[in-house]
């Protein structure tokens, strides 16, 4: 900050890693990015704090890729803070990704880039939808749906993150489908929910069943009943248990961790905290139970040097790391 008060400019980052920046956000828009791919942008965001300073400078993007005019473009490019020779940079690369729009479901794919989904939610943002059928879904953070209600079906597609299903009866008998990436799920009267994490995901049932077809297979593997849950990937189902109802809290806003070592605290904060967030291995096993709000992740991080010998270290606000004591 400047002796009169006014927060200084923001610093300017390398040209290799703006632009290694817009090659990864130019591969997830696309729609053709791979889940090992998506894991590896992620590493790459966690492995430099000047990483993950150039992937928010970008954020702005989210959402606009199909439709954003010129003049208001060149208007976010200049509030971004980047010098000329970047925001050209990040011009073509919104100028590209109108223009694949405009083709549709051309050779990059875009209709099926989560970037263009219907309904979106931002890093720590949850919102619940009306179903025409008088159902509902809730997204968790960080999630990209589309929803397709027609004579013959009704459909909703999953690109990322987490949702809350309540399927409603439906005069017509329309099936209910959730496609996501790694597999197809039918609903059988149900209410469930579905996480994907990369190269797998879980789904938890419950009311009613749910049955899976992985991507890979072409008859449903599994019907899963009420009170189960269950991991998938694209070749099959695996790790059936008992529903563990602590893993839905985050429809009512907390994480509850009964018996968690801090790494695996961390790791899930920091889906609903913009930014990187990452616990040292030394104090990685520390054993933490509690209830913590998903809307302010900051008292979350608070409580925690509170509560272990572990202190906040800040890098940047966006970057921080819960290390020893000293």
């Amino acid at each position: 900050m400047n002796p009169s008060g006014a927060v200084d400019a923001a610093p300017r980052l390398e040209h290799s890693v703006v632009e290694q920046a817009i090659g990864w956000r130019v591969r997830l828009a696309s729609g053709l990015a791979a889940a090992d791919e998506i894991a590896a942008c992620q590493r790459w965001r966690a492995s430099d704090p000047a990483h993950e300073q150039a992937w928010q400078r970008l954020e702005f993007f989210d959402g606009r890729l199909g439709g954003v005019a010129p003049a208001v473009a060149s208007r976010s490019l200049r509030r971004a803070a980047i010098d000329p020779a970047r925001r050209r940079a990040l011009k073509s690369l919104l100028l590209l990704a109108s223009s694949a729009a405009v083709v549709g479901s051309g050779t990059f794919g875009l209709r099926d880039s989560p970037w263009l989904a219907q309904q979106r939610t931002s890093v720590g943002e949850r919102r619940r939808i009306a179903l025409p059928d008088g159902g509902w879904l809730q997204l968790n953070t960080d999630s990209a749906v589309d929803i397709t209600y027609d004579s013959q079906v009704r459909r909703v597609r999953l690109y990322s993150g987490e949702m809350l299903v309540q399927t409603g009866p439906d005069r017509a008998r329309r099936t209910f489908w959730v496609d996501t990436p790694l597999g197809r799920l039918q609903a059988l009267g149900t209410r469930f929910a579905v996480r994907l994490d990369g190269s797998d995901a879980r789904l938890c049932v419950q009311e009613g069943a749910v049955a899976v077809t992985p991507a890979l297979r072409d008859e449903p593997t599994e019907v899963i009943v009420a009170g189960r849950q269950v991991r998938f990937d694209r070749q099959g189902l695996y790790g059936e248990t008992a529903l563990d109802a602590d893993s839905l809290a985050w429809s009512d806003g907390y994480l509850v961790a009964r018996q968690w070592t801090l790494g695996r605290l961390c790791a899930e904060l920091a889906r609903y905290r913009s930014g990187v967030l990452r616990c040292d291995p030394a104090v990685a096993d520390l054993a933490i139970s509690g209830v913590f709000p998903l809307d302010r992740p900051e008292q979350a991080i608070a409580a925690l040097q509170r509560s272990l010998p572990v202190r906040a270290q800040y890098r940047t606000r966006w970057w921080v790391t819960l290390v020893p004591v000293a």
